[in-house]
């Protein structure tokens, strides 16, 4: 064989194994790019993060009362029964950047993970506090969970906000008690089709505590005026103390 196909592919194989912090450079903290900040330890700028077409996407899962920043904010992410330490993202999406918040090193109190930090980036890139969102996914028996972001305080509120580049049109958004089919909680619709963010929100301060299931049905209206029908079921958490 080539020593030249062979060197070739060792080298394929040695980048593609590169840990994932190399992604998130180091670099100057007065700067707003997308780096590796401390302390507290975390990842956090603004990222060129283009969404390819047809996409449709749950970006967050929050409960949030925030309407400005101070020089400090803080997150905090419900613990669950078989839950380790939760994924997170926090975000924001701009006409052409993206704020992206994650790898974050949580805190532990025991009934919640929590992390505050600096919100210099926030300030400086003058991200507006109502664009911020938030998702948590913890994995439990190779099934993902999604569990609500407390941003600042609780709004008495979820909200699910999708994200997509092209026009959508919802059909059907419905809560159910999982496993999906034991009972119907709530349900709405979003018949207008519009691109960017769809919100939804949900007040489950009557519901009791337990694993639910959103199902949504949508069609994603292309730029040569065809629709691809898009249909989803997410697990995620819910207890109404984390409402209140």
């Amino acid at each position: 064989m080539n020593y030249k196909i062979v060197l070739a592919s060792l080298l394929i194989l040695s980048f593609s194994h590169l840990p994932a912090a190399a992604s998130c450079p180091k670099g100057n903290p007065k700067s707003t790019d997308y780096i590796r900040r401390k302390p507290p330890n975390r990842c956090e700028g603004i990222i060129q993060q283009p969404l390819s077409n047809n996409d449709l996407n749950l970006i967050s899962f929050a409960t949030r009362d925030l309407t400005s920043f101070g020089k400090i904010l803080t997150l905090q992410i419900p613990q669950i029964k078989g839950g380790q330490k939760p994924e997170i993202k926090v975000r924001s999406l701009g006409d052409d950047y993206d704020y992206q918040l994650d790898d974050l090193s949580l805190s532990n109190n025991g009934s919640r993970f929590s992390f505050s930090w600096d919100t210099y980036v926030l300030r400086q890139a003058k991200i507006p506090a109502i664009k911020l969102r938030a998702k948590a996914v913890y994995t439990i028996d190779s099934q993902p969970v999604v569990v609500p972001v407390i941003l600042g305080q609780t709004s008495g509120k979820y909200e699910f906000v999708f994200y997509s580049e092209d026009r959508v049109k919802f059909t059907n958004f419905e809560i159910l008690v999982f496993p999906h089919g034991q009972k119907h909680i709530y349900s709405t619709s979003s018949p207008n089709p519009r691109s960017g963010e769809t919100i939804f929100t949900w007040d489950g301060r009557n519901a009791p505590t337990g694993r639910y299931e959103l199902h949504y049905v949508a069609f994603v209206e292309s730029t040569n005026e065809t629709s691809a029908r898009r249909e989803g079921r997410i697990v995620f958490e819910h207890n109404p103390k984390w409402l209140k």
